[in-house]
């Protein structure tokens, strides 16, 4: 059987461009809610994690000092880095990371964000803990990401539709579970 972290980078490395032009991931609400919540500083140091195309690093990019844009994949790496480059960004760097086993040592960010990705990650609370582990006392970790029904059957149901869908989609969480994650990961 196939590595959720394989089959990720097969699906999205093929479609790394489509991720740059995509609509959705370009401008949206949840864009636009991240940056809110964010607030954030000139001074800070940012990270976004599964960058896919690198619209939240771009949007981050005048806010802050600089931008770290992670992916698992080399060709969304490679795609997001020709997008944002070609918007005349310099303050944005380039690093091939797995979310859940990121290469960047504790307390390093102000900011870690994670935008409509971690349904795709195979193990979503380490994911959670890395996270609380890069960013720096009173930083904050912005995640936003799709949410599954609180109704078991219903929630099944959506992550079965998600799985044929797109093979690379793991699991969709509800807002109880994502409260768990974000508490277990700050008591550890």
């Amino acid at each position: 059987m196939e590595d959720a972290r394989e089959l990720s980078r097969r699906q999205f490395g093929a479609h790394a461009e489509r991720y740059v032009t995509s609509r959705d991931h370009q401008a949206s609400e949840s864009l636009d809610r991240l940056l809110a919540l964010a607030a954030p500083r000139p001074e800070w140091h940012a990270l976004d994690i599964a960058t896919g195309g690198g619209h939240t690093a771009l949007a981050l990019a005048p806010h802050v000092c600089d931008v770290v844009a992670s992916d698992l994949t080399r060709e969304m790496l490679d795609a997001a880095e020709r997008f944002i480059r070609g918007k005349g960004i310099a303050n944005v760097s380039f690093r091939e990371a797995d979310a859940c086993d990121l290469p960047f040592d504790a307390a390093a960010f102000d900011l870690v964000t994670c935008r409509v990705a971690p349904h795709h990650f195979a193990d979503v609370g380490r994911f959670v803990r890395e996270c609380a582990r890069v960013v720096k006392p009173g930083g904050r970790v912005i995640v936003i990401d799709n949410l599954a029904p609180d109704d078991r059957e219903a929630a099944a149901y959506f992550n079965a539709i998600e799985k044929t869908r797109d093979p690379s989609h793991q699991r969709a969480y509800n807002e109880a579970e994502w409260v768990a994650f974000f508490r277990d990961a700050v008591v550890e």
